[in-house]
């Protein structure tokens, strides 16, 4: 009997499509440009059930269709051992240029097998949680996790820069982090991490958190991921605004942490206030100003906003500080300069450092590759470095 169906003029696989009650879910963009899905269902440490979509060629449906096949049944530590060469051998006369289908399959298939054991640890953890009879686990290595909200009084003054570079720095140093966007209005994280077209979907323990633990060892989530087009506005007064960034700090499933970086938006409004206030003591905060008076004006008033919140300063960053030219690579200082330095001496607040401006930044933001990863090797990558450095040592003094 054939199990195949005729769509749009392609044979579709029988186990083509979503499934539901998924435990794991991934997907991912190949170089082609061939978008490949992959959902998976579990128990007793094997692969019970798998399905998948893609938009792809009749030999990317036909790569995914033999993947997600063959695991079915497979104890996970098999399923995760699945190569190229293995599923090479069950398919005939598959044309050699199309290799790279079954590489971007299998690529989604240990991602989303990956989430399965995060999903798997995340159960473990609520039954934990819910024992009493049971010794209370915290949701991070290191006993705490550390919320950060990367701040400024000032729009224009690099502050998403900061925090997406800040939290790959701190990746990079093997912690858990996750970064939550909560500039409404203004969205820039996906564009930053070359997430344009993502969407999240809900489960069983909450919101899904988009997982890059393949490239940067980093969980986002943003409201660009809930537009249907990015250039859509979003046009909502404040309680609607304070629900979805109570939903992003409650609801969404982000697994052990130990480091949550929040992206807020300019001023001292309603989303830097709602994150404070259902935070309270457990929030920290980075400002960010750039050098001239109009900003640092700006960001004392944010410093006070910590005050008046009983929010602790972790410290300052004077972001474009100086200009390093693409051809020599010297440091020319087209602005004044100190003025962030000079505001942490007046509020006694810790100087972080200062970071400056390099072209490749808005190159890198653009690509969707961010600046630490691209420059790994670079004088400014090295200053992002050592601003994470100072938060480990900060927080070995918290913990």
């Amino acid at each position: 009997m054939d199990n195949n169906v005729r769509e749009d003029f392609r044979q579709v696989p029988a186990n083509y499509g979503p499934l539901r009650n998924a435990d794991g879910n991934a997907r991912r963009t190949g170089p082609c440009g061939d978008t490949v899905e992959f959902w998976l269902s579990g128990e007793n440490e094997r692969v019970e059930k798998a399905s998948f979509t893609s938009d792809g060629c009749e030999n990317s449906l036909r790569a995914a269709s033999t993947v997600a096949y063959m695991v079915e049944g497979m104890p996970l530590d098999d399923a995760n051992a699945l190569g190229e060469n293995d599923v090479l051998s069950t398919l005939d006369d598959f044309p050699k240029e199309s290799f790279h289908c079954v590489t971007l399959a299998l690529d989604v298939l240990h991602t989303a097998l990956e989430d399965m054991e995060i999903v798997r640890q995340r159960a473990k953890e609520r039954e934990i949680k819910d024992d009493p009879n049971r010794s209370k686990q915290d949701n991070t290595r290191s006993g705490k996790r550390r919320t950060i909200m990367v701040m400024s009084g000032k729009g224009g003054v690099g502050k998403s820069t900061v925090a997406v570079n800040l939290a790959l720095s701190l990746a990079a140093k093997g912690f858990k982090v996750g970064l939550v966007d909560v500039d409404i209005h203004g969205p820039s994280i996906p564009t930053m991490l070359n997430l344009p077209n993502v969407t999240v979907m809900n489960a069983a323990d909450g919101i899904q958190p988009v997982i890059l633990g393949d490239m940067y060892n980093l969980e986002v989530m943003s409201i660009g991921f809930l537009l249907h087009h990015s250039d859509d506005p979003v046009v909502w007064r404040g309680p609607l605004k304070n629900s979805l960034i109570e939903q992003f700090l409650n609801d969404v499933a982000w697994g052990p942490l130990d480091y949550l970086i929040i992206d807020c938006p300019p001023g001292t409004g309603d989303e830097p206030l709602s994150v404070a206030q259902q935070l309270k003591e457990k929030a920290e905060a980075i400002l960010v100003t750039t050098p001239q008076d109009v900003a640092t004006v700006d960001v004392s008033r944010s410093i006070n906003f910590c005050r008046q919140m009983s929010m602790p300063v972790v410290g300052l960053v004077e972001n474009m500080s100086g200009f390093v030219c693409p051809h020599c690579h010297k440091t020319t200082d087209i602005f004044r300069t100190g003025g962030g330095k000079k505001l942490s001496g007046k509020y006694d607040v810790p100087f972080l450092g200062s970071i400056p401006i390099d072209p490749s930044f808005g190159i890198s933001g653009d690509a969707g590759l961010p600046y630490v990863q691209r420059f790994v090797d670079s004088p400014v990558a090295d200053i992002y470095r050592a601003i994470a450095t100072k938060l480990e040592i900060t927080r070995r003094t918290k913990v």
